[in-house]
């Protein structure tokens, strides 16, 4: 049985996440350039989940269309390509405005990589959900790495996004043209006009889309707030500020590609239990760090308990009863993902309240609710 669609769709998550990973360490500069404060930013960043909301309302409807690997082929590299755009704003309205486009983008992208990972793992009958989401970590740290090395040599963020964004969006295209299409063509079980428009999630999932929410809310926090924090509170170098995050995705990685041997060998409830806790002792201490290496041990913490949840929460929702997997993943995309995309603009207002601090520290609550609903993730409930 070819594993060409398997490799194929690590790359996509990989590629996509070095979209994000390259974005990261520039948010401070841009913020300076705009002269944003922090509720300034986190109002610009709040663009994001909005065009993610717009894309995923859609997402039903264009992938039944076009298809999971069409989808891929053209959502993922029109993300790479849209970033080219805030670095280019000057002025907060065109900073936002550029920021929706890419939101419609990744919403789009999230429902066409993660279908197509669900159908693909059926097809072989082998876990690689979790796997998938570890080469998207990957992606993640290997972006930021080069992110800020290209910081550090003060290298203008236009140039750097005109020059890698394109390169991006080809190598995109070229690892979602590599999924074969006999392994994903069946991925939705019910191809009905209804099935094809965007539907709030049934009573059947609501509660495992709500499971999540802490989880990605602090790994949505990292992303955003991890390079404003350690330049603002601890004073760091762009390298020192692109390191945190890498060891943040890199602890983060490798519990994502053990995580499918783990899910096999553990129960999922005690895996989403446990993650739940290391998640919110993680974000408390990077909040609280006195210096740079406590703060690296709270981001490493942080990137061990939000690892595996939402890969576990995506395969649950793709196999529950009564929706097309597609219909599924793109409620508990629309819910957990746009937690990862929301709760960073709040945590700007907070901040300019409370102090960037104390708003971190906020999300542990909300992590110990992943810990409360753990149940949700119980294969049994997926039949």
């Amino acid at each position: 049985m070819s594993r060409q669609s398997t490799y194929a769709v690590f790359a996509v998550f990989f590629i996509e996440s070095a979209v994000l990973g390259n974005w990261i360490p520039r948010i401070p500069e841009l913020k300076a350039k705009l002269e944003l404060s922090d509720a300034g930013l986190g109002l610009c960043l709040l663009a994001v989940p909005l065009g993610t909301i717009l894309g995923l309302l859609i997402s039903g409807r264009v992938l039944e269309r076009i298809g999971l690997r069409s989808g891929c082929q053209l959502f993922l590299p029109l993300w790479a390509l849209f970033f080219v755009l805030p670095a280019q704003a000057n002025t907060p309205v065109m900073f936002a405005a550029s920021l929706v486009i890419c939101g419609v983008a990744v919403g789009l992208t999230e429902v066409a990589m993660n279908t197509a990972a669900d159908a693909i793992e059926r097809y072989r009958g082998v876990r690689i959900m979790s796997r998938c989401h570890g080469f998207w970590s990957l992606g993640s740290m290997v972006g930021a790495l080069a992110g800020s090395a290209v910081a550090q040599l003060a290298i203008d963020v236009k140039w750097h996004f005109g020059i890698m964004m394109p390169l991006l969006a080809i190598a995109g295209f070229v690892a979602a043209s590599k999924i074969e299409q006999s392994q994903i063509e069946s991925f939705n079980t019910d191809h009905s006009d209804d099935a094809s428009h965007f539907r709030l999630p049934s009573r059947a999932i609501l509660l495992l889309c709500i499971m999540p929410l802490g989880i990605m809310s602090i790994e949505g926090a990292f992303i955003d707030w991890s390079a404003v924090f350690m330049d603002s509170v601890l004073s760091a170098s762009p390298w020192v500020i692109g390191l945190t995050y890498a060891f943040f995705s890199v602890v983060m990685a490798s519990v994502r590609l053990s995580g499918d041997m783990l899910a096999d060998r553990f129960s999922e409830y005690s895996i989403v239990r446990t993650s739940g806790l290391a998640a919110a002792a993680g974000i408390l201490l990077f909040a609280f760090a006195p210096s740079v290496p406590v703060a690296v041990l709270g981001a490493a913490l942080s990137g061990l308990g939000v690892a595996v949840v939402y890969p576990l929460a995506v395969t649950a929702a793709a196999r529950r009863p009564g929706r097309s997997s597609a219909d599924n993943v793109a409620a508990l995309t629309m819910i957990s993902f746009c937690a990862f995309l929301v709760a960073p603009p709040i945590i700007g207002f907070v901040s300019d309240w409370l102090g960037l601090r104390w708003a971190l520290a906020m999300l542990a609550p909300l992590a110990i609710k992943t810990w409360w609903l753990a149940s949700e993730i119980n294969p049994e409930k997926s039949l």
